[in-house]
Order: C-alpha cells, then sequence, then structure tokens
C-alpha cells in the first residue's frame, strides 16, 4: 500500500466521518426542534386545562341556574293570576338566556376538549419523536466513535504495513549493497593480492636458475603477502561473522570488540554487564553482537563523540542493553520509518530488535547526545 492508497483510504474516510457528523448534527437539530415543540404543545395544554376546568364549572353553575329559571317560570306561567305579564317576561327571558348561555358554554367545552385530545395526540407524537430522536443520535454517537477508532486503528495498520513494506525494501537494498561492498573489498583487497602472489611466484619460479638470491627474497616477499592476505581474508570474515562469537561467547566477544573499537576509533568505550555471564542462543548473540557494532559504527560515522558506553542488563527473562554517548545528538522524528534517520542506522536496529519480539527506544536531540534502549525476552530455561 503506498503513499497515493493510504490518503485515498483517509479521504475517502474523513467524507464518511464527516457526511455521519452531518447527519447526526441534522437529527440534533430535529430533535431539539421537536423539544422545542413539545414543550409549546405542553405550555397550551397546561393553560387549556386550566381554562376547560373554569368552562366546565361554568356549565355546571349555568346548568344549575337554567333549570332554575325553567323551573321559575314554569311557576310563572302557571300561576298567571298572580304574576303580571311584565314578571311573566322577565322570567321567560332570563330563562331563555341562561339557555343560550349554556349552550354557547357547552359548545366552547366540546371545542377545548376536541383542542386538547388534538394536543395531547400531538404531544404524544412529539414525545415519540424525541425519543426516536435521542435514541438515534446516541446509535449515530456510538457509530460514530467506533468508526473513528477503527479507521483511526486501520490508517495506523495501513501505515505501519506501508513502514513493514519500506523496512523490508530497505533490508534488501542494505543487502545488496553489502553483497557488492564486500565484492569490492575482495577485488580489492585478497583477490587482488593473490593475482599479485601469482605473478610473484612465476616470477621467482624464472629466477630460481638464474638468481638463487634474488629467487629467495622473491620467496620472503610472497610469504609476507600471503601472511597479510590471509589477515585480510580473516578480518572480512570477521566481519561477516565473528568467529570469536561462537567460540568465547557474546560477554566475551563484546569485551573484545569494545577494547578494539576503542584503540582503533580514537573513542573510548566502556562496556558494563549487571547480571551473571552466560550463553545464549545462537540467534540472541549474534543480534545483539550487530546491533552493538551498529551502534558504535553510528557514533563513529555521526556522534563525534569522545566517549561512549555499553551497558548490558540480564536477568531471569530478559536482556536490556543501553548505548550511549556524549556526542553531538540530532533531532528525533517521530516516525522511525523516516528517511533522515537511514543514515544513522536507526531502521536496522530496530528492524533486527523486532525480529527478536523486542523493544526499542532511543533518546536523543542536539547537543544532548544520543541513547538507544533495546530489550530482548529469551527463555532461560532454553538456554
Amino acid at each position: 500500500m503506498d503513499n497515493l492508497d493510504i490518503k485515498l483510504l483517509d479521504n475517502v474516510t474523513d467524507k464518511i466521518i464527516e457526511s455521519i457528523t452531518q447527519g447526526k448534527e441534522a437529527i440534533f437539530d430535529i430533535s431539539e426542534s421537536a423539544r422545542m415543540e413539545l414543550n409549546k404543545v405542553k405550555t397550551n395544554l397546561s393553560e387549556m386545562e386550566i381554562e376547560a376546568k373554569k368552562i366546565v364549572k361554568l356549565v355546571d353553575e349555568t346548568e344549575v341556574k337554567e333549570k332554575k329559571a325553567r323551573i321559575r317560570l314554569m311557576e310563572v306561567s302557571k300561576n298567571f293570576n298572580i304574576y303580571d305579564q311584565k314578571a311573566i317576561q322577565e322570567a321567560y327571558e332570563y330563562a331563555h338566556q341562561l339557555k343560550l348561555d349554556l349552550i354557547l358554554y357547552r359548545q366552547k367545552e366540546k371545542d377545548l376538549l376536541e383542542k386538547r385530545n388534538e394536543l395531547q395526540i400531538r404531544l404524544r407524537s412529539l414525545e415519540k419523536m424525541v425519543e426516536k430522536a435521542e435514541h438515534l443520535i446516541n446509535h449515530v454517537s456510538v457509530a460514530l466513535d467506533y468508526l473513528l477508532v477503527n479507521i483511526k486503528n486501520m490508517s495506523q495498520q495501513a501505515a505501519e504495513y506501508k513502514q513493514q513494506k519500506d523496512i523490508g525494501y530497505k533490508i534488501i537494498q542494505a543487502q545488496e549493497i553489502e553483497r557488492k561492498r564486500l565484492a569490492r573489498e575482495i577485488h580489492d583487497g585478497p583477490a587482488q593480492s593473490l593475482a599479485d602472489i601469482i605473478l610473484s611466484t612465476e616470477i621467482a619460479e624464472k629466477m630460481l636458475g638464474i638468481d638463487p638470491q634474488k629467487a629467495k627474497e622473491e620467496l620472503t616477499d610472497i610469504k609476507n603477502k600471503v601472511r597479510d592476505t590471509l589477515g585480510e581474508i580473516r578480518r572480512i570474515i570477521h566481519q561477516l561473522r565473528p568467529m570469536v562469537l561462537d567460540d568465547l561467547g557474546l560477554i566475551t566477544t563484546l569485551k573484545r570488540y569494545c577494547e578494539d573499537f576503542s584503540e582503533k576509533n580514537n573513542i573510548r568505550v566502556e562496556f558494563v554487564l549487571f547480571g551473571k555471564e552466560q550463553r545464549f542462543d545462537s540467534e540472541i548473540e549474534v543480534t545483539i553482537f550487530r546491533i552493538i557494532q551498529e551502534a558504535l559504527q553510528n557514533i563513529y560515522k555521526h556522534s563525534k563523540a569522545s566517549l561512549a558506553m555499553v551497558k548490558m542488563e540480564v536477568d531471569n527473562n530478559n536482556i536490556k542493553i543501553i548505548i550511549k554517548d556524549n556526542g553531538v545528538g540530532f533531532e528525533l522524528k517521530e516516525n522511525l520509518a523516516d528517511p533522515t534517520l537511514e543514515c544513522y542506522g536507526i531502521i536496522g536496529i530496530k528492524e533486527r530488535v523486532g525480529l527478536l519480539k523486542g523493544k526499542f527506544q532511543i533518546k536523543t536531540g542536539l547537543g544532548q547526545g544520543t541513547m538507544i534502549i533495546v530489550e530482548i525476552p529469551y527463555n532461560k530455561d532454553s538456554q
């Protein structure tokens, strides 16, 4: 997965998240509008309940008055010889007016009850709408949070995949560079020396019958060349894999290497061991040796340090290595796959640690020196 794929994935996921977020906001707006309408309906319903109680009371009171007025009218009409026309007329008009008022109040009561029923239906509908909106918002929030977490993890996994892929390419590239360097070193060193030895041997062979003394000198020179060539071959073999590592173990090899490094590079290297000196699996010993070798080479090439320390702590199931110097340090990038760190050999060290399922940490800064911390697990019982 290259940069284009990761950017495309990020763009798609960003749009998905944006759409879901906008949808969540729209649902929230609907929920708030429904809630405001719900509160308004509740207020109207409360006011209507008060009004309805008043109307019901008026209806009840008017019914009583109207009933009494009708009884009064019947009494007046029946005893017309006692009451005059005016009294009869007044009783009739009063009863009639109460009847009209009663009809009016009953109509108002009916209208209010209908409106109250409508508001109650509206109220229940709004309550369900608000409840559903809140429920939906909660679900969308959970889905959005889940999506954000998983997209973040997916992006990290994609980045890690790309980083592993880049590291794989760099390892292959480094191996190829190392092969070319080794081929060039053999060609310019032992191979050239052997060709020169063959030529010198041919000359000595011709000189035997002509000038034995000269032939003897030539043979002495050939012997010295063979000795030097053998030393060069041993040096190259030692770079590929120090034989003393198999014979004497990691700790002794590291002590000798640090001493030799100090003498050759004018950088004092202190090697400190905490714990019991012991042998480890061949894979662990070679990896730790290469890590320390690479770290010290980085110090020589880049740090301008005068002092370095290699500390190794061995406990029951863990090997901790600290390599630090008093050099110039450098600005550390968060992403260890950054090309700017390749020249410091950090990627190679980190990859070696990863192969043994270990932990890697680097602390540095301009003018602060550099400290590399490596922790490698091992099974003590298998040693």
